[in-house]
Formats: structure tokens, C-alpha cells, sequence
């Protein structure tokens, strides 16, 4: 059934590829009618693997990534990490690179987009997922959306792709600078551009900002990180079938579609099959960054196996602390500036001992995705301090959505290698 399903994803792609610079409205409405179409073959015939939670997870994602396509009046082109209760306020939808990247990738239909955007002077070096949305956006196949709104948190790719986005389409873009520092300073500081922000949005779309939903999609909010945060001991003691798609998605969520009613759900849902799950000893490994989904290897050594698995990514608890700002725009605010991926690499290491003691994990693997320098660079202090605390660590090279940036063989044998040390290393 999968290669079945990976040849027909490959003549799409095949199709994309010759199309997308000279018919980009036709490619672009074709890939909104395949994904919207998966969305519907997924919602009629749920994937018996999955537990309920994962397959919503993958309904409301693809409904994410559809309603930001199909509508670009109606949508703003974010960066992952800035907070998106204000969008939810607007009826306006996020499309971040991440999951519009990823979606493409799905498709097998990124290649085209990543040579468009090197033929216009893109670094090969540069993050894939941004490279891939830029291309998109150059030849037309991602349109100009209504609004461009970015944050400093978390990457250089982030910092440059957004503003020349804004600088070719004309796009309005706006620009949330989050200090290093973590104090009350600096949280009153975001938390005055993000009213700004809002204020910026309402005199736009020449209507009042809801302040009664945007306290709603705060609380909303609150009610998904309280149950993400419960989920995360259970993790370390039940085994629910889970593969490296959810994980992305669930990260995705976690962050574009925090304080929609589809993410809230999900966390109940979520909690409520961990609450269910047997108790399992298989190997736990803790994930940080983004993963190579789509690749073989890593499919067959991590997803829907009884032995080993995924028991969380960094990238999904990041900003788990808990808020007790009753302010929206301070809440909102705090998220960004304790988040583990703002500041020095310290604070990213310390919330991962932390996910790695919850779930009581065997080992971690720190995933360098190609472009990313802030994970690359410090990967190797990243390595050496989870290992002082006893975890071992793989820090493994790939691409999380660019095929031509991976090595299958390579995949297979060092995290085959990882895992059969962990296995060793326990028994």
C-alpha cells in the first residue's frame, strides 16, 4: 500500500515540477484539491494504527494548512513561534514555513521550489523549509498573503526570509523582537508590541480588535498546555502507537495552531489515550528539532514500533512553563521570551533534561537540519552536556523536507547503531 502511495506521490510531483513556473494558479490549485482530498480520505478512513488523538491531529493539521491556502486575503504568512491568539481574533489563518514546506514534501513536490529559489541567489545553505517557501512564493504558486509577522525566535532563516518576502510582494510585514534577557522587562516590552501588533491588524482590516476572543483563545491556550503538560509523565510509562508524522504535526500545532479549539481537542484526546495506554517498556527517545518524516529509514526504525519510540519531541514542550498572566498580550508575551529557543543554547538543553527525566527517556536524538546553524552549531555542546547527565546522545545530520540533503544509508546505520546501544546499554 505505501509504494503504491509513493509512486503516486512521485508522478505528482513529476507534475508540479513542469508546471509550477509557467502555470503556478493551476499547480497551486492543484495541490489545495489533493490535500483537501486527503483531509477528506483521512476524516472517512481514520489510519487503524493511530490512536483517535493522532489521527485528529492529522485532520485539524491538514485543515491548518488548507485554510491558510485557499483563502491568502484572509491569511498571514507567520514565523513558527510567534503567538497566533491574535490571528484567531481576526479570523485570520497562520501559514507558517514549517508546515507549508512539509506539506510539499508530503506531496513530493519540493524539489522544483528549492531550485527556483537557488536560481534567484538562495544560499544551497540555506534552511530548506524556508528555501522551499520562497521558491513557492517567487514563482507564484504561494501567493501574496494579507499580512506578513514574524518574531526574532528562533533563527537567522527566519530573520531574513520574511523580510524579503515582504520586500518582492509588497506585503506589509511585522516585526516582533524578542531580548535575550528573561525578565520583566523584557516581557512588558514584548507585551507592548504584540498590543501594537494588534492595534496595527484592526486599522488594517478596518475593524475592531475582539479582546473577549482573543481572552478566549488565550484561555484556550492554558487549557492545552495544562493538558500537554499532564501527558508528559504518562509518556514515560505507557506506549501509545505513535510514528514521526504525528510528532512534526503535533509541533506544528503546538505552535501555529496554539488557542484554536482543533489544539485543545487534541490535548484532551491526547491525554485521554496516554490515561488508556498500557504500561510499556520499550525504548523512549526524546527528539529534538524537526524530523526527517518522510524518510524510509527512519520510518521503519522509529514509527508504530512496539519496541522503541518517539516518547517526546523538544520542539512540542519548548514553552510548557506555566503562565499565570491574566493579560493576554503579557501571556502571549511570556511564552516568547521563557521559551527554551530564545537565549543561549543553556536554556534548550535544561528543558530537555527535563522532558528526558519526565519520560524517563533511554537516549536523545539531536536532529541538525540542514541550514538550521543554531542547532548545527551547537550541537556538539548540546551532545556533551545531556551525556554528563547519562543520556546518550545521536546528533544526526539530515533535512527535514529537502530529499536531495539525506542519506537513507546514512540514516539507517547510525540510528540503527543508537538504537541497538540503547538496547545493549539497558538489558
Amino acid at each position: 500500500m505505501y509504494s503504491d502511495m509513493s509512486a503516486l506521490a512521485e508522478k505528482f510531483g513529476d507534475y508540479v515540477y513542469a508546471n509550477a513556473e509557467a502555470h503556478p494558479e493551476r499547480v497551486r490549485r492543484l495541490l489545495l484539491a489533493a490535500y483537501r482530498g486527503f483531509g477528506w480520505f483521512q476524516r472517512h478512513f481514520p489510519d487503524s494504527a493511530k490512536p483517535a488523538s493522532r489521527n485528529y491531529l492529522a485532520d485539524a493539521c491538514n485543515r491548518l494548512m488548507t485554510d491558510g491556502m485557499r483563502n491568502p486575503d484572509e491569511t498571514a504568512l507567520v514565523s513558527l513561534f510567534l503567538p497566533c491568539e491574535l490571528l484567531q481574533a481576526f479570523d485570520l489563518h497562520p501559514l507558517c514555513a514549517e508546515m507549508f514546506s512539509t506539506f510539499l514534501n508530503g506531496a513530493d513536490a519540493e524539489r522544483i521550489f528549492v531550485e527556483i529559489a537557488e536560481a534567484a541567489g538562495i544560499a544551497p545553505t540555506f534552511c530548506s523549509y524556508h528555501k522551499i517557501l520562497m521558491g513557492a512564493s517567487i514563482c507564484g504558486v504561494l501567493p501574496p498573503a494579507a499580512f506578513i509577522l514574524n518574531s526574532s525566535v528562533a533563527c537567522d532563516a527566519n530573520n531574513l526570509t520574511f523580510r524579503e518576502i515582504s520586500r518582492k510582494t509588497g506585503v506589509p510585514q511585522y516585526y516582533v523582537d524578542v531580548p535575550y534577557q528573561k525578565d520583566e522587562q523584557s516581557v512588558q516590552y514584548v507585551a507592548d508590541q504584540l498590543r501594537e501588533l494588534g492595534s496595527a491588524l484592526s486599522e488594517a482590516l478596518g475593524k475592531p480588535l475582539d479582546e473577549e476572543r482573543l481572552q478566549q483563545a488565550c484561555m484556550r491556550s492554558r487549557q492545552t498546555a495544562e493538558n500537554m503538560r499532564a501527558v508528559l509523565p504518562l509518556r514515560g510509562t505507557r506506549m501509545l502507537a505513535g510514528d514521526l508524522t504525528s510528532e512534526l504535526y503535533e509541533a506544528i500545532m503546538m505552535h501555529s495552531g496554539l488557542g484554536t479549539q482543533e489544539a485543545l481537542e487534541y490535548s484532551r484526546l491526547l491525554r485521554k489515550d496516554y490515561e488508556a495506554a498500557p504500561e510499556g517498556h520499550g525504548l523512549k527517545i526524546v527528539w529534538m528539532h524537526t524530523n526527517p518524516f518522510w524518510q524510509k529509514p527512519a520510518r521503519d526504525l522509529l514509527s508504530f514500533q512496539a519496541g522503541q519510540q518517539v516518547a517526546a519531541t523538544e520542539l512540542s514542550y519548548d514553552a510548557w512553563q506555566e503562565v499565570t498572566e491574566a493579560d493576554p498580550y503579557r501571556f502571549m508575551a511570556a511564552r516568547l521570551v521563557h521559551d527554551p529557543y530564545n537565549g543561549p543554547v543553556g536554556d534548550r538543553i535544561a528543558r530537555t533534561l527535563e522532558i528526558a527525566h519526565a519520560v524517563q527517556a533511554d537516549g536523545v536524538v539531536c536532529f541538525c537540519h540542514w541550514g538550521c546553524k543554531e542547532t548545527c552549531g551547537a550541537s556538539g555542546i548540546i551532545q556533551s552536556r545531556l551525556e554528563a547527565e547519562g543520556y546518550p546522545t545521536l546528533v544526526l545530520s539530515g533535512d527535514g523536507v529537502d530529499r536531495a540533503n539525506a542519506s537513507d544509508g546514512q540514516t539507517a546505520t547510525r540510528l540503527g547503531a543508537f538504537l541497538e546501544m540503547l538496547k545493549e546499554r539497558r538489558g
